[in-house]
């Protein structure tokens, strides 16, 4: 882990030291309207314009096959949904940003409450976007046990069975059951049931361990290096430990840094030193009273 780090300063800032040199960023931005306490308060109808100044930073710090992965759930303001998040995939996309695919997380124990209009908020967005079509995946790191449905419904293969089976409703699509025969594994879908944490750990809204693994399995390589670029309480790094990759967090709140380093020492068994920023990494005139790094 001597590559991994945690950098308090402004991502825009601090990735400028970082050309092509990861294979995932996957975060979760500060909410819209967070709390000020917490993070400065971003207006609904400012959020994807303040999203995208992190544009050119998250653009050059990626591989040319990496992936971007946003944990992101819209707000409900004045009674309705705004839509800043779709606002934001859209401005990506005009950026040169590709949307491969909308992940579902689902929260298997969403909070309880009554609202007049709606129901218990039970997902989130994860959006995976890509400078590149065809990014790379690893579909064999996430493939789960077929199930065993699959004993009995493959013992005895009927003639329909043994040929491709076009939908009912001519809508195209179609399944030919004998391509199942001896699979032990399948691919799971596009939702990720993982539940919420159940305690905040020094922050307000700490995802899941199981959310970022997820895609640090699917979406990285044997030698991959990890980026969340709001880092916040490390659950980036907690989960790229565990996976053996390196990472890099950076955030502008110092006391959450702390906080990360405190928890990688204790949940993924990595010692860590905090050290004079290296001059090697992070240019000169970007080392200011406004960052500081801890090196893993």
């Amino acid at each position: 882990m001597k590559d991994s780090l945690i950098i308090y300063g402004d991502s825009r800032e601090v990735l400028k030291s970082f050309r092509s040199e990861f294979d995932l960023i996957v975060t979760s931005p500060p909410y819209a309207d967070a709390r000020k306490k917490h993070y400065d308060s971003i207006h609904p109808d400012e959020f994807a314009n303040w999203f995208i100044s992190f544009h050119d930073a998250f653009y050059d710090a990626l591989k040319p096959n990496g992936s971007l992965v946003i944990n992101i759930k819209d707000k409900v303001v004045n009674g309705t949904r705004h839509r800043f998040v779709w606002e934001t995939i859209r401005l990506l996309e005009d950026k040169g940003w590709y949307s491969i695919e909308d992940y579902i997380w689902h929260k298997t124990n969403p909070m309880p409450g009554y609202w007049p209009t709606r129901l218990r908020d039970g997902w989130e967005y994860c959006f995976h976007l890509s400078k590149t079509k065809r990014p790379y995946i690893n579909f064999d790191a996430v493939r789960r046990p077929i199930g065993d449905w699959a004993a009995s419904r493959l013992a005895n293969l009927s003639v329909t069975d043994r040929a491709r089976h076009n939908s009912v409703n001519a809508s195209g699509f179609g399944r030919d059951i004998s391509k199942w025969v001896k699979k032990e594994s399948v691919l799971p879908s596009n939702v990720i049931s993982v539940p919420l944490v159940g305690k905040n750990m020094g922050h307000p809204a700490v995802f899941p361990l199981g959310l970022p693994k997820f895609f640090i399995k699917l979406l990285t390589p044997e030698n991959a290096r990890i980026l969340d670029p709001f880092g916040g309480s490390g659950t980036t790094g907690v989960a790229a430990a565990q996976e053996n990759k390196q990472f890099v967090l950076i955030d502008n709140n110092l006391g959450y840094c702390r906080q990360a380093k405190i928890r990688l020492e204790k949940e993924s068994n990595v010692s860590l030193d905090i050290t004079q920023l290296d001059k090697r990494i992070v240019p000169k005139e970007l080392i200011n009273s406004e960052m500081t790094l801890f090196n893993l």
